[in-house]
């Protein structure tokens, strides 16, 4: 897309490679506020998060009177199952408005762009799918569709449960041992995904070729970094992505609300006791892990994952690592008992002609890769 010059003295353009450190800096201007509210790191790549998001990512910026960047929409399009088949859909993601330009139009421009490259990506009819931070009233009172944008019809909620890595866990659920994979283990792999993913709305569709390649395209993940979950006869019945992010990607401490504030002392009362990093001040990086590519088809399997992966980092260099399900997910029984704190996201679905059908999309738990938001 060229350059067009929208009411002076704002343009909505496309992003090039030379526009990395304004996003980057653009990223660090704006806060999410929740429970705990955190801005984001994306040095020194911007782009290397959003090029995991699709096969193809479009992604538009606004740039004000003084050619500064102050606004920026990805639109990325995926195959993923919709109602157990594969289908094209769109992922909208990185709506930022500096503060600085809030209320100026930035957000309806950029919402324009989403709702036109989504068409061009997936067609017009596609399910247009993003997601909102519980809490974060600003894009909440957008989902109306304000001035003809876009309606916004929420259709599921995510926990994103942060599993505190604290004191040792003996606990071993029965039947199942735990071990990285190999690069032996992809078509096993492979094949249980596209057996459970088809049950999960918004699962990607990965063959084996494919899910190789997306893993050698994640800095910072290796196939080693995936934890097979195997039973008595040798057969793989669930995996997940252990992912440190650190090298594209870090969550910043903006402040921590009361409650957290309470669990932050007691946590640190604690982590000089059992090896673990302390939780930092504000402006500190949040020591996390991610997982993703969760794929399991009972909790007593997910817990087995998430119960190894704690063994294995425990007292290193992380404080948390965090499972984002479906509140209606009967894998969230998984994380149970563990002391994670969740995080609440809201799952919104429109089209490029401005409303979508939340119900074609109820019914099944949604499958979203939180480690990309």
């Amino acid at each position: 897309m060229t350059s067009v010059a929208m009411s002076p003295p704002l343009v909505l353009r496309a992003a090039t490679d030379a526009d990395n450190a304004a996003l980057v800096a653009l990223t660090a201007a704006c806060t999410m506020r929740g429970d705990i509210a955190l801005r984001m790191d994306r040095a020194p790549d911007f782009f290397a998060l959003t090029r995991l998001e699709g096969d193809e990512t479009r992604i538009g910026i606004v740039a004000g009177e003084d050619g500064q960047v102050v606004g920026c929409v990805a639109a990325s399009r995926r195959h993923a199952y919709v109602n157990g088949s594969s289908e094209t859909i769109c992922y909208v993601s990185d709506l930022k408005v500096h503060p600085s330009a809030r209320g100026s139009g930035v957000a309806d421009l950029l919402t324009a762009y989403a709702r036109d490259a989504s068409g061009e990506l997936a067609g017009m009819d596609a399910p247009c799918v993003l997601t909102i931070l519980g809490g974060n009233t600003l894009m909440e009172r957008r989902a109306r569709g304000p001035r003809g944008m876009p309606a916004l019809s929420r259709f599921a909620t995510l926990s994103v449960v942060a599993i505190p890595l604290l004191w040792e866990r003996r606990e071993r659920p029965l039947g199942v041992t735990v071990r990285s994979a190999t690069v032996d283990d992809l078509d096993e792999m492979a094949a249980l995904w596209n057996g459970r993913a088809p049950v999960r709305q918004l699962a990607g569709v990965f063959d084996v070729g494919q899910l190789a390649l997306w893993i050698a395209d994640a800095p910072g993940l290796t196939l080693h970094d995936y934890l097979l979950a195997v039973d008595g006869t040798g057969r793989v019945v669930g995996f997940v992505g252990v992912w440190d992010q650190t090298a594209f990607k870090q969550m910043r401490v903006v402040s921590y609300s009361p409650r957290l504030s309470l669990v932050r002392r007691g946590i640190n009362l604690i982590a000089p006791l059992t090896g673990a990093p302390a939780l930092p001040e504000p402006g500190g990086a949040l020591p996390v892990l991610a997982t993703v590519h969760l794929c399991a088809g009972d909790p007593a399997v997910l817990r087995a994952l998430i119960l190894e992966a704690y063994r294995r980092h425990r007292g290193g260099r992380f404080a948390f690592i965090t499972v984002g399900l479906d509140v209606a997910d009967p894998l969230l029984d998984a994380t149970r008992g563990l002391f994670g704190q969740p995080t609440i996201v809201h799952a919104y679905v429109s089209s490029a002609r401005g409303i979508g059908d939340p119900q074609r999309l109820r019914g099944l738990p949604l499958h979203h890769e939180t480690a990309l938001v």
